[in-house]
């Protein structure tokens, strides 16, 4: 009995060490707008400034996804961060990045931008 419960014991010390750090979820433009104004949620466009300057939710902060490196660290871990970018593709790759850092509270909104103005919500110009 007791050499089951040692086996036991390490499949699940291997397990968790090959759990994965950290989550994210995917969301639609419609579930982001619903978040717009709250101010314990951090909304982050990862599209190059010059894509950020033609139009942007509000109260979006800029952090492209080429330098992630040198921003993902003053992200804050106890609120709520969701991503946007262009059509969903460089948001889904800053969320794995962050995932694998640790992150939980993490949502990448699907569709990006492209998505958003489909819907024919407001953006900052």
């Amino acid at each position: 009995m007791r050499k089951w419960t040692v086996l036991w014991g390490i499949l699940l010390l291997v397990l968790a060490a090959c759990a994965p750090k950290g989550s994210y979820t995917n969301v639609t433009a419609d579930d982001l707008y619903a978040q717009l104004g709250r101010p314990d949620v951090l909304i982050v466009d990862v599209r190059t400034p010059a894509e950020y300057a033609e139009g942007h939710i509000a109260g979006a902060v800029n952090r492209p996804l080429q330098t992630i490196e040198s921003w993902y660290k003053e992200l804050p871990k106890d609120k709520p961060v969701y991503l946007y970018c262009r059509s969903g593709n460089r948001s889904q790759q800053a969320a794995e990045f962050l995932k694998k850092k640790g992150f939980r509270n993490i949502y990448n909104e699907q569709g990006g931008i492209l998505a958003w103005l489909q819907r024919n919500y407001p953006v900052v110009r």
